[in-house]
């Protein structure tokens, strides 16, 4: 079976067209909604969403998204604030062509010690098993901190749910990392990174437009949006559309679900 997954940070619906302080008035999360209907994926992961924050007109963003593109929704919260509007959350959405079965918020452990001048946010990990025409997948989808120790906590808490489960997995996010990173190796040691799949290794996924970030040196371009498989699918491309949206670009692969996979 051949499908599209797509991983998109969407930069609590702010639109970057005008620059990075540019934020519309009209919900810029319509035109994230758009944009996916456009790429269709079957599945999507979604990074940095708001829900029922003053500064996205309290709207319930994943929801929303979802709703306008033709999916099911679901979203995992990480972050709450409080203010005189009141109550609102942030973290991460998930949508999806095929039945979400039940979802999971799994937290990430904020370090027992603080690193000096570090600002840790919490984080979680959204897990959605899907129905895909009779066989459950499982996603996750999760933005990892900026921290080595926060870094290093996502992937310890992570590791145990793909290794426990027969089932297809799926992980996709802002990992906040190169591959590169000692810390990513024990995840790229269970599963198939399809970056690999990408002809130029030099692309980078953020930022989504350099001159927009004069304070950044080239070199501080990076790929840290990832999509992994386990080995019950086949990765047969990918695809970094140079879209200018959010800050980051949008992340697609496209693969085939194996119907028998030994071992």
């Amino acid at each position: 079976m051949k499908l599209k997954i797509m991983s998109y940070n969407i930069a609590a619906g702010r639109s970057f067209e005008k620059g990075p302080d540019y934020r519309p008035i009209i919900h810029a999360e319509l035109t994230y909604a758009e944009k996916i209907k456009e790429f269709a994926p079957a599945v999507c992961g979604l990074n940095e969403v708001d829900y029922r924050l003053p500064r996205s007109a309290r709207v319930r963003m994943a929801k929303m998204i979802g709703d306008a593109a033709g999916y099911e929704s679901a979203f995992a919260p990480a972050v709450t604030w409080t203010n005189k509007y009141g109550i609102g959350t942030y973290g991460n959405g998930f949508l999806s062509k095929y039945p979400i079965k039940e979802t999971e918020i799994i937290p990430i452990p904020n370090p027992e010690t603080k690193e000096e001048g570090a600002s840790y946010e919490p984080r979680v990990i959204l897990h959605a098993t899907v129905d895909i025409e009779g066989r459950d997948v499982e996603f996750f989808v999760t933005h990892v901190g900026l921290y080595k120790p926060e870094k290093e906590n996502a992937i310890k808490t992570l590791l145990p749910f793909i290794r426990i489960t027969n089932n297809p997995v799926v992980v996709m996010g802002d990992f906040n990392m190169t591959s590169d990173n000692p810390i990513m190796k024990p995840l790229l040691d269970e599963l198939q990174d399809s970056f690999d799949y990408y002809p130029d290794q030099t692309v980078f996924t953020w930022p989504c437009k350099p001159e927009m970030f004069p304070q950044y040196s080239p070199s501080s371009y990076e790929r840290i949006d990832y999509i992994l498989f386990s080995r019950h699918f086949k990765i047969e491309s990918v695809e970094i559309p140079d879209l200018i949206l959010s800050d980051h670009k949008p992340y697609i692969a496209n693969v085939e679900l194996l119907d028998d996979v030994k071992g």
